[in-house]
């Protein structure tokens, strides 16, 4: 038995004490938590123990909203690519899904380095690539040949097209090209869409996960729950865009289209809840000073209208269930305090110690000072 935070390194065999969160999203009495069967036994009296939490969408390589100021150099880039990836260990994402920009070559490269397991699009299909069924065929079998583990398809604008975010990116036609090349690939698609007919057309053609869904109606709702697709909200990332905005920080003209999308989302939200759709948390983390606090998404959604329960296991089991993984492979987190409150989640030295595949790779003395693996 192992009171206290164990050090970098060690392998945990067992958890005992504190509160473990349960299937249902509920904290109830940890009597022991089974990893590996071996180590050491890791008394979590006291506290909150998690399963590792997955982020469902996030830009790991990048480090700037625009993207001709993200580094192009394979230095620079695997510096940031690093940076990256360890803060959004040590706030205990332990699995991400990579919605473009990291790249296999990247990931080679990274490799052994600390971090979350990666899940890989590679690159996003957006509206540049509108140039006739089989350019888009060819492009998601470019996508699948370089590794991509996922199809990110860009289907109306975002935050950066003015007025015009519930536009459709392609045709029906080009949208079905891409979804049964993706089919032909055996890869699932996720579907950046804040709503409009796109958004009803790629959830008739299959869409594994609709992202963003700001403007989603009832009927939309309805209509995703009945095909079984998750909705990943990013409900944080807008609020965040927003305040940067406002502060000159990104350009001010982001800032109508953040304001829009905070206003709207929690609408949305509550059209999934009432409809049954699943839900997914990711942040859309794109810029260096947003990785690291990712559970400020759980935060952002517990604020929005979603029960707390329902928030941890979007973050939790079903951010692993979106992803096909049934089990966290020894992936936990825990907890001075209760992650079923906002502000614990925004706090960074809440996350007590991050285990993951069965190993402490982030821990925090009772003094505040943290190390990491790496």
């Amino acid at each position: 038995m192992m009171a206290g935070i164990p050090a970098i390194g060690t392998v945990i065999g067992a958890v005992t004490g504190g509160l473990r969160l349960d299937r249902d999203g509920s904290f109830r009495p940890n009597h022991r938590w089974e990893l590996s069967g071996r180590g050491v036994v890791l008394d979590a009296t006291g506290c909150w123990i998690t399963p590792g939490f997955v982020d469902a969408h996030s830009h790991l390589a990048w480090s700037d909203f625009d993207a001709a100021d993200r580094p192009t150099g394979s230095a620079e880039r695997a510096a940031g690519a690093a940076a990256n990836q360890l803060a959004t260990l040590r706030a205990g994402v332990t699995v991400v899904r990579d919605a473009g920009g990291y790249d296999p070559a990247l990931a080679r490269r990274l490799a052994g380095r600390a971090g979350p397991r990666v899940s890989l699009s590679v690159d996003i299909i957006g509206a540049a690539d509108a140039r006739g069924q089989r350019y888009l065929r060819d492009r998601v079998a470019e996508l699948a040949d370089a590794g991509a583990a996922w199809i990110k398809l860009a289907a109306t604008g975002g935050v950066g097209a003015g007025t015009r975010q519930l536009e459709p990116s392609f045709s029906r036609g080009e949208l079905t090209a891409v979804m049964g090349a993706a089919a032909t690939a055996g890869l699932p698609v996720m579907v950046h869409a804040w709503g409009g007919l796109a958004l009803d057309q790629v959830v008739d053609l299959g869409a594994a996960s609709i992202e963003h869904a700001v403007f989603l109606t009832a009927a939309q709702a309805a209509r995703v729950a009945a095909s079984g697709a998750f909705v990943v909200p990013t409900v944080w990332i807008y609020s965040d865009v927003l305040r940067l905005a406002e502060a000159g920080i990104l350009p001010r003209t982001l800032a109508p289209a953040a304001r829009r999308a905070v206003a709207a989302h929690p609408r949305a939200l509550r059209h999934c809840l009432d409809a049954g759709v699943r839900l997914a948390a990711g942040t859309d983390a794109g810029l260096a000073s947003q990785h690291g606090r990712n559970l400020h998404e759980v935060a952002a959604m517990i604020e929005a209208g979603v029960p707390a329960p329902v928030a941890l296991t979007a973050a939790t089991t079903a951010g692993l269930a979106l992803l096909g993984e049934v089990a966290s492979r020894g992936d936990l987190v825990v907890f001075s305090g209760d992650p079923a409150r906002p502000d614990v989640l925004r706090d960074r030295a809440a996350v007590r110690a991050v285990v993951q595949g069965g190993r402490v790779v982030h821990s925090r003395s009772d003094a505040g000072s943290g190390t990491e693996a790496g």
